[in-house]
């Protein structure tokens, strides 16, 4: 049974390629997890946009603070990838060697459950969360003005 958190010892580019298939491989597992968190993300997007929740300042900006920091991360974890996966892996001419290599490029680019799909939908799902805390700080604060408008400033 082959053990994905160790590189393959074939040098810099065999260990990077090694680590990468893994990462790969790792990320088109959860593209359940990211669906789902895709999916919430837009039903919270569509209540906020809809008044259906709203936020203050103080409790809002260090979550958006923690998805703008999520979101240069994956756009870090995505140029990595590409990196890594425009390298074909030099595993030799023979019929398994390319298989495997086949079986990266796969991972890291074809559709649903690769890598670059999976990171493509998190950044979406990074976006849409930040633009539903943004409306809903902007709804709260509004509400406020009304509310203080309404009653003069007086509590």
């Amino acid at each position: 049974m082959p053990t994905w958190d160790q590189p393959v010892q074939t040098g810099a580019v065999g260990a990077a390629v090694g680590g990468g298939a893994a990462a790969a491989m790792g990320a088109s597992l959860n593209t359940k997890a990211v669906d789902s968190m895709a999916s919430e993300a837009k039903e919270m997007l569509k209540s906020a946009k809809s008044g259906g929740f709203r936020v203050s300042e103080d409790a809002a900006q260090p979550i958006i603070d923690v998805l703008v920091e999520m979101t240069d991360r994956v756009e870090r974890l995505a140029q990595d990838l590409q990196i890594v996966g425009s390298q074909a892996p030099t595993l030799g001419g023979h019929d398994y060697g390319q298989r495997v290599a086949k079986h990266q490029y796969e991972a890291f680019w074809d559709g649903e459950g690769s890598a670059v799909e999976v990171l493509r939908q998190l950044r979406e799902v990074l976006g849409d969360a930040g633009e539903a805390l943004e409306i809903a700080k902007k709804k709260y604060q509004e509400s406020e003005s009304d509310a203080t408008s309404t009653f003069g400033g007086q509590s």
